[in-house]
């Protein structure tokens, strides 16, 4: 073999073996490409499922946080629809809750006591707990006024203060308020109370602050409480109605008895709203008539318990 031939030949290997390392070389490309692909496809996958499981996350977060929504709006709307047919005249029957805000004390109570026992009836006190502030309370006596078959509430803390409660947040008011008073009834009577009634009502609440008018009474509602409102009026702390100071017990009497002929037509339940602190002596002497006057409606007497209607002032929802 000459030297022109074998360097041909030798060529000839050398172009071979560059080829077979292109080929390998793109061999190998080819194969990184395929595992970057499917590696790739991989993590895609893992990112698509754990997308998907955090949407899964959050439409269920989403479901739960509607139902308890639901849950809570159909809790208010029963709770709702009974106290606005009570407020209205609902036809459900002849029954009085008579009650009494602002109790109990020494001047007044043992003597409504009285003459609710000797007229066989029954009345639902809803009283104040501060009695620093209510030097005349004798919370004593809501074990004499249970002891009688009548019954006790949560009214406030400290009612001078309750309107400017009013013009904070929810939160604030159970704090400031609400919970106080709860504590202190409660360790009074030895038991957990359920009903409740605002300062001046459930509508008052928006008239001091439109933020909470309505989000206050239905965290009331969500709480286990049931708070009542009234759709009766003694007037008893109505300057319109007064003279020299205090309302007469006759003018007393037949403003109640009126109002109540219109609920009486519709055979509808009443909740008469009196009061019971020191200077509501012609609210006592009225007393006897009006329960009289009530038996000769047809009307009975209940306390007000958590599944009596609510007499709610205003739509809530």
């Amino acid at each position: 073999m000459d030297g022109m031939q074998y360097r041909r030949n030798t060529a000839v290997t050398r172009n071979n073996n560059v080829t077979s390392v292109i080929v390998v070389l793109l061999l190998a490309i080819a194969l990184l490409n395929f595992l970057a692909f499917a590696l790739d496809g991989v993590a895609n996958a893992d990112i698509g499922k754990i997308s998907t499981a955090q949407d899964n996350l959050a439409q269920a977060q989403s479901d739960n946080q509607s139902l308890q929504s639901q849950r809570d709006s159909l809790s208010v709307e029963w709770r709702n629809a009974q106290g606005r047919l009570s407020f209205k005249g609902d036809g459900s029957g002849k029954v009085c809750y008579l009650t009494f805000d602002d109790g109990p004390c020494d001047e007044n109570t043992p003597k409504n006591l009285e003459i609710l026992k000797e007229k066989g009836a029954v009345a639902t006190w809803f009283c104040l707990a501060n009695t620093d502030e209510y030097q005349y309370l004798n919370l004593s006596l809501c074990k004499d006024i249970e002891a009688q078959g009548s019954a006790i509430g949560i009214h406030d803390w400290d009612q001078n203060s309750s309107y400017n409660y009013y013009k904070g947040t929810v939160d604030n008011y159970f704090k400031t308020d609400f919970n106080k008073a709860e504590k202190v009834l409660e360790d009074t009577v030895g038991h957990e109370i359920y009903i409740c009634r605002f300062a001046g009502g459930s509508s008052t609440i928006g008239y001091y602050n439109s933020k909470i008018g309505k989000t206050l009474p239905q965290a009331v509602l969500k709480k286990g409480y049931q708070y009542f409102d009234w759709n009766v009026l003694a007037g008893d702390s109505d300057p319109k109605m007064m003279e020299n100071g205090k309302v007469p017990a006759d003018k007393m009497v037949s403003y109640v008895l009126d109002q109540a002929e219109h609920f009486a037509e519709t055979d509808s339940p009443i909740c008469i709203l009196m009061h019971d602190n020191p200077g509501k002596e012609t609210t006592t002497e009225a007393l006897p008539e009006i329960i009289d006057g009530l038996k000769d409606l047809g009307y009975e007497f209940k306390t007000l318990d958590y599944d009596s209607p609510g007499f709610y002032q205003g739509d809530i929802l």
